[in-house]
């Protein structure tokens, strides 16, 4: 099978504002304690879609200036997206710079993209987001970037790139769902309006950021990654394995459950590489909004996450098995998500709870650290409202990251069925050609 080489050639490149001035009393946001914490990087997702009809909207550089007008509507009411972060004083300068909007042509088919499976490259999706995947937070950089890119055969697809200083994968939805709902002519405003009042709930404490260590450019940086699937089938043999079966009443997730397999395979690999065992800590970041009591408004902006470490000591992972992995995931999360719910239901600012495992993460991603303890990084898309986003001409028949210039971590996505999971894992070379021949993975992965 032919290979394709995709080229994406860029024709235009511009800021969008809002399409009404942000008011004075809204000039200046203050981030919250949750975003202060978040890593200060760039988010990126792209989402595809088939070639619309060729009755809707006419051609399809109409559909492109309708997306940049609906784009511009929406800024309206996502008014700190459209302005730029400074870092001294821990806050949004609302000023209506605006968002990178950028126009592009790729010189294959979107099925060719599709078809290619394991043979994808997740180095030339890079070319499908509008500009670098890696750190910001400069005064120059904008909070949000987006890219149109067209396809040969009339498909396009959509590269967001979300500042997660003010950004989770939560609000990232939330602010496509409201773009998209204007593009389709389907908006309410009770809906699909946001709700800044994070910084309210939450105010920043002075706390140092989540360093994932990650670059400003992928320039000379040697990383490999990979996208593994797993279907629903190999799900529920993984429930079994664990001595969990389809009609038990409370599911395993299948998200921990493929944390849990990767995680088991990174131990083994680790035991291979090194002549001395290594401590080994694994990073969950826990989606809060649907957790937590009381819960928050659907639509409130912002990071509403908290970070759920897993440890396991020198030599402790060689005789557990799968499902003692399983467990100290699940576990680690429970305590996570009670202690947050514990937080906020007696309504104090005992932020203990969240803050120390930022902290023990920070300390163990040191340099110093590195020599006696393995650290990987696991960050859950899964359930959330990408796959949903029709912007007037169906929804995505797929949705994607790109690659992040780092090492030591796996971003797990529905599949477009909705019960399976992708996971598209960064490691250097040695590490991804391990983990292709493990027993465990090759059992359950396609």
């Amino acid at each position: 099978m032919h290979k394709p080489k995709m080229k994406v050639t860029t024709y235009t490149s511009k800021l969008v504002k809002p399409s009404r001035p942000t008011s004075t009393t809204d000039r200046y946001y203050k981030i919250s304690f949750f975003d202060e914490l978040a890593p200060s990087m760039n988010v990126p997702l792209i989402l595809y879609y088939s070639a619309p009809p060729n009755d809707l909207n006419g051609p399809f550089q109409n559909i492109c200036d309708h997306l940049e007008d609906t784009l511009s509507q929406t800024l309206s009411e996502f008014y700190p997206f459209a302005g730029r972060y400074v870092r001294e004083l821990s806050m949004i300068d609302c000023n209506d710079q605006g968002v990178l909007y950028v126009l592009g042509n790729a010189n294959v088919r979107l099925l060719e993209i599709l078809g290619l499976g394991h043979e994808l490259d997740p180095v030339a999706l890079n070319s499908l987001v509008p500009c670098e995947v890696g750190e910001v937070n400069e005064v120059n950089d904008p909070m949000l970037s987006i890219k149109v890119t067209t396809f040969e055969c009339g498909g396009f697809a959509i590269g967001m790139c979300f500042s997660h200083r003010i950004s989770d994968m939560g609000t990232m939805c939330l602010f496509i769902n409201n773009w998209a709902a204007r593009s389709n002519g389907k908006h309410k405003h009770e809906i699909y309006s946001p709700v800044f009042n994070l910084p309210t709930c939450f105010p920043q404490r002075g706390l140092p950021e989540l360093d994932f260590r990650i670059p400003r450019s992928s320039v000379g940086i040697q990383t490999e990654a990979r996208r593994f699937f797993f279907k629903a089938k190999a799900i529920s043999a993984m429930r079994e394995n664990v001595g969990f079966y389809e009609n038990t009443p409370r599911r395993p997730s299948k998200v921990q459950l493929v944390i849990a397999l990767f995680w088991k395979a990174f131990v083994h690999m680790e035991q291979t590489n090194n002549v001395e065992s290594k401590a080994s800590f694994v990073i969950q970041a826990v989606a809060l909004r649907d957790k937590v009591l009381p819960e928050l408004y659907t639509n409130s902006c912002g990071n509403f996450f908290a970070i759920a470490p897993s440890r396991l000591r020198p030599g402790e992972g060689e005789n557990i098995t799968y499902r003692d992995f399983f467990m100290i995931l699940c576990d680690s999360v429970s305590k996570t998500v009670q202690d947050c719910t514990k937080m906020l239901a007696q309504g104090k600012e005992e932020y203990e709870v969240v803050i120390d495992p930022y902290l023990e993460s920070n300390r163990n991603m040191s340099p110093d650290n590195v020599v006696n303890m393995s650290l990987y990084i696991f960050s859950s898309w899964c359930k959330f409202s990408y796959y949903q986003a029709d912007f007037g001409c169906g929804k995505p028949v797929w949705a994607s990251p790109g690659k992040l210039p780092t090492q030591n971590l796996v971003i797990l996505m529905d599949d477009h069925e909705g019960d399976g999971v992708e996971a598209w894992v960064h490691l250097d070379e040695k590490g991804i050609k391990q983990l292709e021949q493990d027993s465990d993975i090759q059992a359950y992965a396609i």
